[in-house]
């Protein structure tokens, strides 16, 4: 009897030994850990952050090529309004000159009938 309790315990301890090694060795200690209450309530924090994270990527993206638009059209409408102002001097040069540009032509008068 004594010789059976000594083979049990001696197994038993061995066994232990092994199954903790395995578990450092080969990472069997990951089943454990991912199946803690704490760390799937991480786990869904840290998708739902990376969802968020995603949604303002997009949204950021988005208001970039909003200023991208925004800039094309101001710097057009800042040619046009340059090159407005390059053609009032121009004519303005000409009105000084003294002619060069359109004659203005009266307009005809009319007479009611009578």
């Amino acid at each position: 009897m004594t010789r059976f309790t000594i083979g049990l315990l001696l197994g038993l301890l061995l066994g232990i030994a092994a199954a903790v090694g395995f578990l450092i060795t080969e990472n069997g200690g990951d089943y454990f850990v991912s199946a803690s209450p704490r760390i799937r309530e991480l786990d869904s924090t840290l998708k739902t952050v990376v969802q968020e994270r995603e949604l303002l990527q997009k949204r950021l993206d988005d208001a970039n090529a909003s200023m991208a638009r925004l800039e094309s059209r101001f710097i057009a409408l800042s040619d046009r309004f340059e090159s407005i102002g390059a053609m009032a001097q121009a004519e303005s040069a000409d009105d000084r000159r003294g002619g060069g540009g359109p004659v203005p032509t009266p307009e005809p008068t009319t007479t009611p009938p009578t």
